[in-house]
């Protein structure tokens, strides 16, 4: 890796110093008086429970019991391949939530990309239960 390449991937992974050491499911989340989760920087992250009840019902309407190994915070990736005004949602109950979020049907697949528009609507309704992942590449 040249030195200008090193650079940038350590500026991205400072970028990601917010994202958690360790996702929760949302079963753990939930039984959490306060719901949170450790970030790398040593933070911690609180997770509204209206938020974790939204996405409960959400969830469970489609996936049942499987729901409840669902890990948060759902992750917005960001990446340069997709431009400034898009972002990629990357398995398939986390898109089938975003969907149910954005009120719209897509053909279900484990990833979908967003745009600026349905990212704002999206961060809207689960300020915090989602987080931006910065990454160098969708490959």
């Amino acid at each position: 890796m040249d030195p200008e390449s090193r650079v940038f991937a350590k500026l991205v992974r400072s970028l990601n110093d917010h994202l958690p050491v360790e996702r929760k499911t949302l079963r753990e989340l939930l039984g959490e008086e306060k719901p949170r989760i450790v970030c790398r920087d040593g933070s911690t992250h609180r997770i509204r429970r209206e938020e974790l009840e939204t996405i409960e019902r959400i969830s469970r309407l489609k996936w049942g019991k499987e729901a409840d190994k669902l890990k948060l915070p759902i992750l917005i990736e960001m990446a340069p391949d997709y431009g400034r005004s898009a972002a990629r949602i990357r398995g398939r109950v986390y898109c089938d939530i975003v969907q149910e979020i954005l009120k719209e049907e897509r053909k279900t697949t484990d990833e979908m990309v967003i745009f600026r528009p349905d990212i704002r609507r999206l961060r809207r309704e689960l300020p915090s239960a989602t987080q931006y992942a910065f990454i160098i590449s969708t490959v």
